[in-house]
């Protein structure tokens, strides 16, 4: 596996941890990992886009070895401006965006605020995030919403982050959970998503308080607002088996230039689960738009 290389910049309001593999003078990838995941998620597929080009990989704020920002930090705004910061200060152009869960969420944010930044975009279930999928669903009043946050908010308050004894227990419980994951990536994640206590165990690295997404981010009229200003061709890759349905065909209508592809037996994590089949996808789909960016 190619060597990464790890470094701390402060591109704005936010120390964040930054991964890289490959030349800085290849084609940029940005990759952007999901919800209490961390960058070194990316390692597989990393190494092999890093043969073609220059792969960055951040921590997000509240993530991995990032700075942690505080109980008001972590909306979808919060994190887009992270990275808006960050390809400023790398002087990022013409990007190439992976994203998964959440971090596709961002992508299309990024990309719909940014679209001369981006040259394409390709996101791993993450159109719809559960709560604005449960508010399409079932709309709430905002006051509602509003009382169910604050709720929340208190219980987490009052409610001890999860502790470990070791890696080992850490190791258990996340093959628990992701039974379709296998052994190598569970121990890799493990390394790179635990930190050591001062009073002895380990808990994930992440912010507890990421788990608590404001009101605000539930609108979903602010995710068609997004879907139809992402001008950047876009591949959308779901697992038939994925905890989130694939966007329907109105959702899909909004944007400009989308293709979706469902992969049969995927399910949240495909690029653990599916890596060479989610590569076949990806690989090609990269190629070509860093090829019309070289040349634009």
């Amino acid at each position: 596996m190619m060597r990464p290389e790890s470094r701390f910049v402060r591109p704005g309001e936010i120390r964040l941890h930054v991964t890289t593999w490959g030349d800085e003078n290849a084609p940029p990838v940005l990759l952007v990992h999901g919800l209490w995941d961390h960058n070194r998620s990316w390692d597989w597929i990393a190494a092999k886009l890093a043969q073609s080009h220059y792969v960055i990989a951040p921590d997000l704020r509240g993530h991995g070895d990032s700075q942690w920002a505080g109980p008001d930090g972590y909306t979808l705004g919060a994190y887009v401006l992270d990275l808006a910061d960050l390809i400023d200060a790398m002087e990022l152009d013409d990007l190439l965006l992976v994203g998964h869960s959440l971090g596709g969420a961002l992508g299309l944010r990024l990309a719909a605020a940014y679209p001369d930044r981006i040259a394409a975009l390709f996101g791993i279930e993450c159109v719809t995030l559960p709560i604005q999928r449960d508010e399409m669903a079932a709309p709430t009043p905002y006051p509602s919403r509003l009382r169910e946050w604050i709720e929340k908010r208190r219980e987490k308050r009052s409610t001890a982050r999860t502790r470990f004894a070791n890696e080992e227990e850490a190791r258990q419980r996340l093959a628990s959970n992701h039974p379709s994951l296998d052994a190598d990536t569970i121990k890799r994640l493990v390394v790179y998503g635990l930190r050591e206590l001062p009073d002895g165990g380990y808990a994930w690295k992440f912010d507890p308080l990421v788990r608590g997404r404001p009101p605000e981010d539930q609108r979903a009229y602010d995710l068609r607002d997004v879907l139809a200003g992402v001008a950047c061709p876009t591949l959308l890759v779901y697992g038939d088996s994925a905890k989130r349905p694939a966007p329907g065909p109105d959702l899909l209508a909004l944007m400009r230039d989308v293709r979706l592809e469902i992969m049969p037996g995927g399910s949240h994590s495909l690029h653990h689960q599916m890596r060479d089949a989610l590569l076949d996808l990806l690989t090609p789909f990269l190629e070509q738009h860093s090829r019309k960016a070289c040349h634009a």
